[in-house]
């Protein structure tokens, strides 16, 4: 059965990025039978808004997303990832870093917007100075492939795209990477939808399922949203909050974002109509990913404009 997710960080209310993954993921699975489950990734809480937990599930609701069981609270998951760590320490090669930014900069090189881990610790002595991590010596070949729905077949190289990556923080609390796989498994997830941007944390993902014997999900990566000046749109970003009360055009330009060509008269329709609409027309050979900035773009303005 397929059982799919949207797994907010709870920093803040909702965006229009955040809401296109979130019809996509819903359409997937809604069009497919399957369940479709909402995680709070709570675990940072220096990270976590008062209130946006509320507010995102509100949203949700408003928007007619409507989801299976109780969302889950990575908050929660503590003794789970207390198993793993004491288990994974005993059985993979895990090593501390003490590496600082600057440090990582000096020894190593960008990928995108990623530093590539160049193993300085792995070869230099710590015993002096605080440990900032723990990270896993990748096993060797590196290599790593998805079958994206979408993009089709991935692969990569981790040694060469990453470097060995972190899996614990110095009070054993799990890095996104492991405590995401992790709650996928436990919540028994079989797809993940996101936005292109995570593509290589899907694949160091991939790897670590495989490594630690965990069934590798399914992916489908979307379009990224950008603003006017090409950035991703994000909170970091100050991208504006979705409104309850534009539901239904905010959700027909999503829909319009991910290339579903929903007829114009489905505009002014309620969110649960439109979401029927999108879930029995949702084609994923539809989506496009060239231009999506322009079409973000005017996405976006037109909702502001009925906002006016």
């Amino acid at each position: 059965m397929y059982v799919g997710r949207f797994a907010p960080t709870p920093s803040g209310p909702l965006h229009f990025g955040s809401l296109v993954t979130a019809v996509g993921s819903y359409c997937d699975a809604r069009s497919k039978k399957g369940k479709w489950l909402i995680r709070l990734d709570d675990l940072d809480q220096e990270r976590v808004v008062k209130g946006a937990h509320s507010n995102i599930l509100d949203t949700l609701d408003s928007y007619a997303l409507f989801w299976d069981d109780e969302p889950i609270y990575q908050s929660k998951q503590k003794h789970i990832y207390t198993h793993w760590r004491k288990k994974l320490i005993k059985e993979l090669d895990i090593y501390p870093c003490v590496c600082s930014r600057q440090t990582i900069r000096k020894h190593s090189t960008l990928n995108g917007d990623e530093w590539i881990y160049s193993g300085y610790c792995k070869t230099h002595s710590s015993k002096d100075k605080p440990i900032r991590s723990y990270r896993i010596k990748l096993p060797t070949p590196c290599s790593v492939s998805i079958d994206d729905l979408a993009l089709g077949l991935i692969t990569d190289d981790l040694c060469k795209s990453s470097g060995d990556f972190v899996l614990f923080k110095p009070d054993g609390t799990p890095s996104y990477h492991l405590a995401s796989i992790l709650d996928d498994h436990y919540s028994g997830i079989t797809h993940v939808v996101r936005g292109e941007d995570l593509l290589l944390s899907s694949l160091k993902q991939a790897k670590l399922q495989k490594i630690i014997g965990l069934t590798n999900s399914k992916f489908l990566h979307l379009p990224i949203v950008r603003n006017k000046e090409g950035k991703k749109l994000s909170k970091q970003n100050k991208a504006d909050p979705i409104k309850i009360a534009l539901a239904s055009s905010t959700l027909f330009n999503a829909l319009t974002f991910l290339s579903q060509s929903p007829p114009s008269e489905l505009r002014t329709q309620n969110p649960s109509d439109i979401m029927n609409w999108a879930v029995e027309n949702w084609k994923v050979s539809s989506i496009r990913y060239e231009g999506t900035n322009v079409k973000a773009e005017a996405a976006i303005h037109s909702t502001h404009i009925q906002d006016d």
